[in-house]
């Protein structure tokens, strides 16, 4: 019995056995294709009428989205990267395309796009670490998978590929928190994530005893009530004897190598193993 599936709904895109599921019969897909509900979109594929455009390109070439393209499908925040990336059977993926493996004789799943954690394995397999990496904390983070998930299809990974991937954890919020987090952990710097201060709320990092690090999440993050209320929040930690450092989305994807000599500078100051000192 196939169970009605809620990637398909997102996707727009039900196979037969998809739409069996759902009470539709042949004579139903006929009357939702005469109503303008419903058209074939493939060989045992049909396609509503705000079907995903690319999703439904994949799936009239005869392959299916995956990695960062299908990310998108679960909620997950994903990097930006070139290209549409799909698999398909037997090797089989049209120019055009981003091929994801291994060789298939039969497609592993009946969704319209990657399932998550086929998605998580193709990214890993893919992206280089750090970028993967980002997706699967985002996952975490959301509560779409859990650390035996991560197990399950890191185990199938290649040992080198498994373990530029690992560690991962579900406190990042974003991926710039995943790219600054794996920074500190490479260096063995102290820190811990979404740390409750009295006084303060919560901040993203707490690096040693007295620096925060806070990482904006997105690329437009000026113009809004959050942008004022973070300022007061800087005010207020330097008050109590936090040193302070926020880094723009700029800063953590476009300027990085720059960004880490100035972290680098930072941490040989050892200032943040200090406890706070408050200001009189």
């Amino acid at each position: 019995m196939v169970v009605p599936s809620r990637l398909a709904a997102t996707v727009g895109l039900y196979s037969i056995p998809e739409l069996a599921s759902r009470g539709v019969d042949r004579s139903g897909r006929d009357q939702l294709v005469r109503q303008g509900r419903l058209v074939a979109a493939a060989r045992g594929w049909f396609a509503a009428a705000e079907a995903d455009p690319a999703a439904l390109m994949a799936i009239r070439a005869g392959v299916r989205l995956t990695c960062v393209s299908a990310a998108r499908f679960h909620g997950l925040w994903t990097p930006v990267v070139s290209g549409t990336h799909a698999y398909g059977r037997r090797g089989s993926v049209p120019r055009g395309y981003v091929r994801h493996g291994p060789f298939l004789h039969a497609w592993p799943e009946p969704e319209p796009v990657a399932s998550l954690p086929l998605c998580l394995e193709h990214a890993a397999r893919c992206l280089p670490a750090e970028l993967a990496a980002t997706m699967v904390e985002s996952a975490l983070t959301r509560q779409l998978i859990s650390p035996s998930d991560v197990d399950e299809f890191s185990n199938r990974l290649p040992v080198r590929t498994r373990d530029r991937l690992l560690p991962v954890s579900g406190q990042s919020e974003s991926g710039s928190e995943t790219r600054v987090a794996r920074w500190l952990r490479r260096r063995q710097v102290p820190f811990t994530q979404q740390v409750q201060i009295q006084g303060m709320g919560r901040v993203d990092f707490l690096v040693g005893r007295s620096w925060i690090i806070a990482v904006d999440s997105g690329a437009h993050h000026t113009a809004t009530p959050d942008y004022e209320r973070d300022r007061r929040r800087d005010l207020t930690a330097r008050i109590r004897g936090y040193t302070v450092t926020r880094l723009s989305f700029t800063q953590v994807w476009d300027r990085w190598q720059a960004t880490q000599l100035d972290l680098e500078a930072l941490v040989r100051t050892r200032r943040h193993l200090q406890p706070p000192r408050r200001a009189n």
